[in-house]
């Protein structure tokens, strides 16, 4: 009996300790003579307070996107490990380039026939050039012969000799200009067929760097030293991993700066108007519950996005600027967010429990058993701003 009566004893002081501890300006409650609770009307501080959910992130990041190939579309084959450290030249991503690779021996086979192909025409081509050079060559000795041999004078000729040495130097003559334009069509042809082959060659040649290129940017590395995240994926709503088909220009991991970290939380379009930037903020980190980081908002965005997991939910995007950052802070980590909006000092403030707001106007609970209608200003959980229907110190039925 005697633990039931201190037991009984001590709930107004408990109720009295809980009710000063929900708020610094909250109504002070006791417990009246009929068993009831009250609560006494006084004058206090308030100040609202709207909690968000929100994720550390960083403003800056270096990404690593999918580089330009023939094929669009490619398979990861490795990932660094999310969150891991790495240095810069490390590398963070491997593609599969097994296609490419395959390609590529097929491309070198093609160019080595190109070349041994060239080569072929380039020897045939001089052996033809040094014959057909060889047969001008003769075809003017013989031209040489044939006017020495008419240069006899005539008289010492008979008539018929001396016109066939003519005919003979106009002959040779016809055969020296056929033999050099045979050999000028020859160089013409042979210099252009070349051409063709040294075209094919080059472009077989610029094929196998392209792939090696190409094979080569397969593998992501780290352009500085820093963290690695990965990115998620676009639609399953987790991590990529190796398997995962991605495509050009995607963002497959990011190496974010972690000297512009931020926090960005999600407002709910129900909410819309009770955030805008300059706010006050205080941040909480999930992983550091006993961490506050001092903030402001510094961006809202100007329409809701619906929500990638629940269509029917949508939100404004707040961007929170951090008066100071810790390097045990994380992209990736949540974060309780706490806006708090513009104190008011020296206001009446009444409990909420003896309040109506289900009616319009609202109406107070007097301890009597009576009621008042009453005008209020802003309220937070326990507590709402009485402007007009109340005076200080009165006593208020809480339910």
């Amino acid at each position: 009996m005697f633990v039931h009566r201190v037991s009984a004893a001590l709930l107004p002081l408990l109720a009295l300790a809980a009710a000063l501890a929900g708020c610094a300006g909250a109504p002070v409650e006791g417990r009246a003579a009929g068993g009831a609770t009250e609560a006494v009307v006084r004058r206090g501080a308030l100040r609202t307070r709207l909690l968000l959910t929100g994720e550390l992130e960083a403003a800056e990041a270096a990404a690593l996107t999918v580089p330009r190939t023939p094929s669009w579309q490619l398979q990861i084959r490795w990932l660094e490990q999310d969150g891991a450290a790495v240095k810069a030249g490390q590398k963070v991503v491997e593609l599969d380039n097994s296609s490419f690779a395959s390609d590529l021996e097929e491309k070198k086979l093609k160019a080595s026939e190109a070349a041994r192909e060239l080569e072929r025409m380039t020897a045939e081509a001089r052996t033809t050039d040094a014959e057909k050079e060889f047969a001008v060559q003769q075809k003017r000795t013989e031209l040489q012969k044939a006017k020495v041999a008419a240069a006899v004078p005539a008289d010492l000729l008979s008539q018929r000799e001396h016109q066939e040495r003519e005919v003979a130097v106009r002959r040779a003559e016809v055969e020296l200009a056929k033999a050099e334009t045979d050999l000028a069509a020859h160089r013409q042809g042979s210099a252009a067929d070349l051409a063709v082959r040294r075209i094919e060659l080059d472009k077989s040649q610029r094929e196998i760097r392209q792939a090696e290129a190409a094979i080569a940017a397969l593998t992501l590395r780290a352009p500085r030293d820093g963290l690695v995240l990965i990115a998620d994926h676009p639609w399953e709503g987790r991590k990529l991993r190796e398997g995962d088909n991605v495509w050009v220009g995607f963002t497959v991991a990011t190496l974010p700066d972690l000297a512009s970290m931020t926090v960005r939380a999600d407002l709910s379009d129900v909410d819309d108007g009770r955030v805008t930037p300059g706010m006050e903020v205080l941040c909480t980190p999930d992983a550091y519950p006993s961490e506050t980081f001092h903030g402001r908002v510094v961006d809202l965005a100007a329409v809701a996005q619906e929500s990638a997991r629940r269509p029917l939910l949508r939100s404004f995007a707040v961007r929170i600027h951090l008066d100071r950052l810790d390097p045990r802070l994380r992209p990736g980590m949540s974060v309780r967010v706490e806006v708090l909006g513009p104190e008011v000092k020296d206001a009446l403030l009444a409990p909420r429990a003896a309040l109506d707001l289900a009616v319009s106007p609202p109406r107070a609970r007097l301890a009597d058993g009576r009621t008042a209608a009453v005008r209020l200003g802003a309220c937070v959980a326990d507590a709402c701003v009485v402007e007009q229907g109340l005076r200080e110190g009165e006593r208020l039925r809480v339910r």
